[in-house]
């Protein structure tokens, strides 16, 4: 079988000795069906890993899948954990960062969402670990020699150049979700420190965000045209929400039923989430109440 070299450069010493557990653990996953033999010589940047492998009895497709699936995984390894450390200087130079109050929760979430990232299509492979396979093995298949470092620099500047973006987008994604808790919570705040004026506030969901208003007795209540509420509710939701979130301010009530026909709506979620535990949604109801079905 043919010898590939791998050169793990000295600038990343931290990581050679996990590099070199990885390689020779891989290698003896491959161990049923091939001997393998790993000698290592060095120079003044890098780290020679001469690797050498040959079939125990005659050479198939399995020995080979074998032989190449323990150097794309050690090499996987490398480009993981340069990849880690890419990615947290990203965070921490982006212009955005400043703004994070949980840093350290916006590092974990960054690196879980680019991680997560799957390919389109029924098998929804992960992307990361499948982009970066199949480039090695490309690059095996032509060449003997590798460079580590090279080859996470050059070989893969498009993949970086795409994880830069997904990166980027993360980041800015937490940050507007992590501003629109804070001001969430402003408004949960408010809210509940409002004198109660209703008991139980029915409300009928009749087609998106239009919701007609009862009482306990099931009399209509309409909204009156002028009504208070923080900034913060039109700076975090749309005009549609706002008039129904100022309304429910308004009635202030100690309970919320909320009686549709589309549970999964936009804006049963957001009142769910503003009203929390006051809020009780119904979907199976027999009172003659008239909806119209969502265009």
């Amino acid at each position: 079988m043919q010898r590939i070299q791998l050169s793990f450069p000295q600038v990343d010493e931290r990581l050679l000795s996990q590099f070199r557990l990885s390689l020779y653990d891989e290698m003896e996953k491959a161990c049923s069906v091939l001997h393998f033999c790993i000698q290592e010589d060095e120079d003044r940047r890098y780290r020679h890993f001469h690797c050498q492998g040959w079939p125990k009895e005659e050479h198939t497709i399995l020995v080979y899948e074998a032989w190449m699936s323990a150097l794309v995984n050690a090499i996987r390894f490398y480009v993981s954990a340069k990849e880690e450390e890419w990615i947290f200087r990203r965070i921490v130079h982006h212009h955005c960062y400043n703004r994070a109050v949980g840093k350290n929760r916006l590092s974990r979430y960054v690196l879980e969402h680019v991680r997560d990232r799957c390919e389109e299509g029924e098998d929804k492979k992960r992307y990361n670990r499948h982009r970066i396979e199949q480039e090695i093995i490309a690059y095996l298949e032509n060449y003997h020699i590798l460079q580590l470092d090279g080859f996470f620099r050059f070989r893969l500047r498009e993949y970086i150049e795409e994880l830069c973006e997904s990166v980027d987008v993360c980041i800015e994604q937490y940050i507007a979700e992590e501003e629109h808790g804070t001001l969430l919570k402003r408004l949960q705040t408010f809210f509940f420190a409002l004198p109660y004026r209703t008991d139980l506030l029915r409300l009928v969901h009749t087609s998106r965000f239009e919701f007609t208003y009862y009482n306990e007795a099931w009399e209509e209540l309409v909204p009156s045209a002028s009504l208070y509420s923080p900034a913060e509710v039109g700076l975090v939701y749309a005009d549609e929400e706002a008039a129904i979130i100022t309304a429910l301010a308004a009635f202030s009530p100690k309970r919320i039923v909320i009686y549709t026909r589309w549970p999964s709506h936009g804006s049963i979620a957001t009142l769910e989430r503003l009203f929390a535990d006051r809020i009780t949604v119904c979907t199976k109801f027999s009172f003659p109440v008239h909806i119209e079905p969502e265009a």
